[in-house]
């Protein structure tokens, strides 16, 4: 029978006490464990209720199976998901693909930590420090049941992981309502969405910007029959090469990165990125027709797994179609640069209309409102300039444009949201329908 956490949200009162063992026993400086409250305000009108929340250790592991350095693993003899400290390269990937807030990244060492079950495969497993030391009751560990598979509270994100935990607070009970269905919306105080950070992903914008200017200069001088410029190219693709190292914890372990082709999209991205340096820097070189065909190939390829790390790999991701896709803005750059009018208006009308859906639908846009319509005004710009001036556009002109771009990369990384359980729990809270 497979075993995992048992939970009972009516006997905890947020104490603390399992979170504090788990950071002892494992002599961490950070809170793996978390501890979810919903009404931290106490209104009156809600009820307030705690969750104790650490890895649930899937049974179809999404940390596992997309980490590009293949640091996880699972225990044959606990089942739990373990990370290896000496073969992750502190990518984060992982933080996005795990709906449930398990992996933690350690600023102080640079890589990733985890619950590991309290197991050090050294002795006989014993039952994990954060049960033991729960003095209620709510939190335990031990068999789970037939119904635990599909017992889950109604925000409970992705249980198609097969996550190895149990509700057992509702029992014969419906399923936890947060907030009342009769309660009135104006008498309920709730907090509302607060502005994206994106600093932590400065470097993989930079890196994508900067891979979508290089592939696309490859493409456009295959479409005019010419070779880009050497001291410009060269340097171009060093830089991108550089920005891929900056968002890693441990750049010296990057070649494991590539080490898990099979299963994670971020490994064949880094692959295909190594397959284009190679083969446009030889081009440029060399001024072979054979490899500029072959580098406006690889690269587009690139691109589109670029877009796969965030799109299409997991159901999960947020972002289905954004005007700030790496393949989309290359089309655009193209055709620009080449001077075909007609793709690039089709492209331009669809990238404007996809900025407005954002604008309209995304919960977060009411902070980025002003960026949106500079990026719109950097659209239109251009746009007039190539129609007046078809394929002759001026160099300030091309860096209006560029920058353009720039604003649409910035934004995709804004709207990209992948499914987490506390924006799930805030929208739980925001939503008096619920």
């Amino acid at each position: 029978m497979r075993e995992g956490f048992i939970f009972n949200h009516d006997k905890c009162v947020s104490c603390n006490a399992c979170s504090a063992a788990c950071i002892m026993e494992n002599g961490w400086s950070l809170q793996v464990r978390s501890i979810f409250t919903f009404n931290k305000e106490a209104e009156s009108i809600l009820p307030v209720i705690n969750m104790s929340l650490a890895c649930n250790h899937c049974e179809t592991a999404a940390c596992m199976k997309g980490c590009p350095s293949s640091a996880y693993h699972r225990d044959e003899a606990t089942g739990a998901v373990l990370i290896d400290e000496e073969k992750c390269i502190g990518c984060r990937y992982c933080l996005w693909n795990c709906p449930y807030d398990a992996p933690k990244f350690d600023k102080d060492k640079r890589i990733i930590t985890k619950c590991n079950l309290c197991y050090t495969g050294f002795a006989d497993f014993l039952q994990p420090s954060c049960s033991t030391a729960c003095p209620t009751g709510a939190l335990s560990f031990g068999s789970l049941s037939d119904k635990a598979k599909g017992w889950f509270y109604p925000w409970f994100p992705d249980k198609n992981l097969e996550p190895a935990i149990e509700f057992t607070s509702f029992n014969n009970n419906p399923p936890l309502r947060i907030i009342p269905g009769d309660a009135s919306p104006k008498n309920i105080s709730v907090r509302k969405g607060q502005k994206k950070n994106i600093a932590p992903e400065l470097s993989l914008i930079i890196f994508s910007f900067l891979a979508t200017i290089s592939v696309s200069i490859i493409a456009t001088s295959f479409l005019k029959g010419l070779y880009p410029e050497d001291y410009v190219f060269v340097p171009l693709l060093v830089a991108t090469g550089i920005a891929s190292f900056l968002h890693l914890g441990k750049k010296f372990r990057s070649w494991r990165s590539l080490t898990n082709l099979t299963n994670s999209p971020l490994s064949r991205e880094i692959a295909s990125f190594i397959l284009f340096a190679v083969i446009s820097g030889l081009t440029v070189i060399l001024r072979l027709p054979g490899l500029l065909i072959a580098s406006a190939i690889t690269g587009l390829i690139f691109l589109l797994l670029i877009d796969s790390v965030y799109l299409f790999s997991d159901k999960r991701k947020s972002v289905l179609l954004h005007p700030g896709q790496t393949f989309i803005s290359a089309l655009m750059i193209v055709s620009f640069l080449s001077g075909i009018l007609l793709p690039f208006l089709f492209i331009a009308s669809v990238k404007a209309g996809l900025i407005v859906y954002q604008q309209i639908f995304n919960n977060l846009t009411k902070y980025h409102t002003n960026l949106r319509f500079m990026r719109i005004a950097f659209l239109i710009i251009p746009a007039i300039s190539f129609i007046l001036h078809n394929a002759h556009p001026e160099n300030i002109i091309v860096i209006i444009f560029l920058i353009g771009e720039l604003f649409d990369r910035i934004l995709f990384y804004i709207d990209f949201n992948p499914v987490n359980i506390k924006s799930l729990i805030e929208e739980q809270l925001n939503n008096s329908g619920c």
